[in-house]
């Protein structure tokens, strides 16, 4: 095999590489994205109207827009707390969540520092 054959598959693997790289480096980067709603899920900010333990759902008031209702599973990410239990009314959240046929899921709950005086 001479050099050159050489040089141009080892120049085709790496686009090849470089491209699959390309391609799912924005995916895990986008997990998420602060203030984006995309394909896979939408994003919400707002002020926690009410919390149901039982019913494993919460409420939130949107500065803009109307109010969401929240379902919460065990696959549900929470930060900032650790469980439904511990949101309380009028603390600000963040939420990812994904519209389904029984009501929306939450994927991701970011309870935001409280900014006090």
């Amino acid at each position: 095999m001479n050099p050159l054959t050489r040089i141009t598959r080892l120049a085709v693997l790496l686009a090849a590489l470089g491209l699959i790289l390309f391609q799912t480096a924005p995916l895990s980067a986008a997990l998420y994205e602060e203030e984006v709603s995309t394909g896979e899920y939408l994003y919400l900010k707002g002020m926690v109207r009410s919390v149901s333990a039982a019913d494993k759902t919460l409420t939130i008031e949107q500065m803009k827009g109307p109010r969401v209702t929240i379902r919460v599973n065990p696959d549900t990410e929470f930060e900032g707390v650790r469980k439904i239990e511990d949101l309380q009314a009028r603390q600000v959240i963040k939420v990812w969540y994904r519209p389904q046929q029984d009501g929306n899921i939450g994927l991701k709950i970011l309870r935001l520092p409280d900014m006090g005086c």
